[in-house]
């Protein structure tokens, strides 16, 4: 919840069938969306589970992790996302700067 007002969502991709996804919702307690599989490891270049993509608002991937995850590469990895977009964002205020200079 630390960065629930920073605009980070999480999403949850399973492999499996509808009802063992649900099961595996309720027994951990999953407060964020889930869905299946559908191309989406394709897509983003998962090889393996479990994998988990770290994606800025632009949907540009930012990072890639193989194996189960510790609230710091989590933390890591969203400080990652939110860094380079201060980043951007000030690259284009100075942009906007200089035009009006």
């Amino acid at each position: 919840m630390a960065y629930k007002d920073s605009g980070v969502v999480f999403l949850g991709v399973f492999a499996s069938k509808e009802k063992d996804i649900r099961k595996y919702v309720k027994n951990f307690n999953l407060t964020y969306p889930v869905g299946m599989e559908d191309g989406i490891a394709d897509a983003l270049g998962v090889k393996g589970v479990p994998r988990t993509v770290f994606i800025d608002k632009e949907m540009r991937i930012v990072a890639r992790l193989s194996g189960p995850l510790s609230y710091e590469k989590i933390e890591n990895g969203i400080n990652k996302i939110l860094v380079e977009d201060l980043q951007r964002q000030a690259s284009i205020e100075t942009e906007e700067i200089s035009e009006d200079c």
